[in-house]
């Protein structure tokens, strides 16, 4: 079984209903009411972590999480969609982000929306933990036993570069898929550092980086038209996004994406860039496609998951 470090941004996500009891008027102030639909442990390293070990990857999550009730949810959690969580610490010093997502009606519109708050136990603002580059990243590969055949970070903080830099000397294959490039100094170092770069064209829009490496391959999502990829400069090539008439919650398809490429990559023992070609990449992104389409019939990230439990 191919094994996957993952690192980066965790989170408690709680998904929110809202519906309008006394119907609803475009420009009006509506009456609502809110119900918890799902809460459960989320945000893009979390879930890739739950649904890479569905789709039968290993899976080892990095974390370092506070003591309050939501924090231990968030390791009870990874454990229980099948993450071994020995890299899973709660301590006083350790932070944990609250994600409540909102479905509701466009105010203007009367069209669906989503919005998003971000907070952490007892505070208004989120609190990320991550590893210390100065200590504890290099304290890790000290005492890491195993080659992971893939790292998966999702933040270019320093620690965690310090890990991709280090793994990826080893050979294992460095996947990384930033929220956004906001901070240019830390995506463009966290780049260097990584062998697969996943990002949406929404958050990253300055594409120059691309021109500049030969031995990566980026990976470009396109929203509703799909997503492509350019296989260490040879260009870029699309892949068609997947319809589907019964959408419920697209806010995990992305995950799904990721998951299902990286899940292609190890059955097929593909673990460096070397091995893959534009027809590989191609076959294996469609299949990813495919997956994610299917995803968004279920209500949360990992709804397609729990379905089969029912």
């Amino acid at each position: 079984m191919k094994t996957c470090l993952l690192s980066g941004n965790f989170a408690l996500d709680t998904i929110v209903i809202r519906d309008y009891p006394n119907g609803f008027e475009i420009g009006k102030s509506n009456k609502f009411t809110e119900t918890v639909a799902t809460e459960c442990v989320g945000n893009t390293c979390g879930n890739v972590a739950c649904i890479l070990s569905y789709l039968g990857v290993k899976t080892f999550p990095i974390a370092h999480l506070d003591l309050s009730e939501q924090g231990l949810q968030i390791k009870s959690d990874l454990q229980r969609y099948g993450a071994d969580v020995r890299f899973v610490k709660n301590s006083i010093n350790g932070g944990t982000t609250l994600l409540r997502c909102t479905h509701k009606r466009d105010k203007m519109t009367g069209e669906h929306s989503t919005s998003f708050r971000a907070t952490s136990p007892g505070s208004r603002f989120p609190r990320r933990r991550f590893l210390r580059v100065r200590d504890e990243a290099p304290a890790f590969m000290e005492n890491l036993d195993f080659k992971p055949d893939i790292f998966f970070i999702d933040a270019a903080e320093a620690g965690l570069r310090y890990l991709a830099g280090e793994l990826r000397k080893q050979g294992t294959l460095v996947y990384f898929e930033p929220e956004s490039d906001a901070d240019q100094n830390k995506f463009l170092k966290a780049i260097e550092v990584s062998d697969i770069v996943k990002f949406s064209h929404e958050k990253v829009t300055d594409m120059t980086f691309v021109s500049q490496y030969t031995d990566k391959l980026f990976i470009r999502t396109l929203g509703a038209e799909g997503l492509e990829f350019n296989l260490c400069g040879q260009g870029w090539v699309k892949v068609a996004s997947v319809p589907n008439d019964n959408v419920v919650d697209w806010e995990g398809a992305g995950d799904w994406t990721t998951s299902q490429f990286i899940a292609c990559l190890c059955e097929n023992d593909i673990v460096s860039i070397s091995q893959m070609t534009v027809n590989s990449v191609r076959e294996y992104l469609e299949l990813a496609c495919q997956t994610a389409s299917r995803s968004v019939s279920y209500m949360g990230s990992k709804g397609m998951i729990d379905a089969e439990k029912i």
